[in-house]
């Protein structure tokens, strides 16, 4: 993995924040994606009290979010009721493409650490543009996972300016989700995705219910949410590199006594 630990840990840790982000350091309140001096305000406070070694953001929240604000967007994603054709227009858009690449760099920069962008996988991205747009569709099969994962590529190749390191997929069943999969996502399934990273030399990964998969020969481990939940949690799995959502209900002092333990193991 080209993710360094910048933090001084053994381990670099790549930190899902959002669920306790908006909880704790928010208050309740939503994460404000489309402020971005308030959004970079959250970031700084994230940054400075968990200490990961790469920024963690949420391209599908990021551009849904930004699709509301985008004149007309929603409407053209519902024009037609084709599978794929929301998804396709939604990262299609320029405007959109300009909203988040100003909010990739200046996050970016602000904490002064390069971006894990966790993007849909291209079933899951499909199906959620769809919903957003309203015209919702009952499965996904793999051709059209296929072509939906060739946008998303395009899309991918427009940021190459951007300070990546490394592009998440997130292939997880989240509350919402109505499509049925007609089969379950792999990386091999995604060439043109994971030509497009290569060729940034960028990171690729897949994460799904049921583990993390990489693209190359690195070890990556996935620190579960009960770490931050339970009283005698144990040691994370080695690997190169650590990747964990911190729940909303965890509790501060816990947070933070995990954090100091991910800090002094790296075996």
């Amino acid at each position: 993995m080209t993710i360094t630990s910048l933090s001084g840990r053994a381990v670099p840790l790549i930190l899902d924040h959002a669920d306790y982000g908006s909880a704790v350091l928010l208050q309740g309140a939503p994460i404000p994606w489309t402020d971005l001096p308030a959004l970079v305000g959250y970031l700084r406070q994230v940054q400075a009290l968990l200490d990961p070694d790469a920024l963690y953001l949420d391209a599908g929240a990021l551009l849904f979010a930004g699709a509301a604000r985008v004149p007309g967007l929603i409407g053209e994603m519902a024009a037609r009721s084709r599978t794929g054709y929301a998804l396709r227009t939604l990262l299609a858009s320029p405007e959109l493409l300009d909203f988040a690449s100003v909010t990739i760099r200046t996050a970016g920069d602000a904490v002064r650490r390069e971006v894990t962008l966790a993007v849909p996988s291209p079933a899951r991205f499909l199906m959620r543009a769809h919903a957003i747009a309203g015209t919702d569709v009952a499965n996904v099969s793999a051709d059209q996972a296929d072509s939906a994962s060739m946008y998303l590529a395009e899309w991918l190749g427009k940021l190459g300016s951007m300070p990546l390191s490394l592009v998440l997929l997130d292939a997880r069943h989240t509350e919402g989700d109505t499509a049925e999969l007609e089969a379950a996502e792999r990386l091999a399934d995604y060439s043109a995705i994971t030509n497009v990273a290569r060729h940034l030399a960028l990171d690729l990964a897949l994460r799904t219910d049921e583990g993390l998969e990489v693209d190359g020969d690195a070890s990556a481990a996935v620190i579960p949410d009960s770490f931050w939940l339970a009283e005698d949690p144990g040691a994370p799995a080695p690997a190169e590199l650590w990747l964990t959502h911190v729940p909303a209900q965890a509790h501060p002092e816990t947070v933070l006594e995990r954090i100091t333990l991910l800090n002094s193991d790296g075996s």
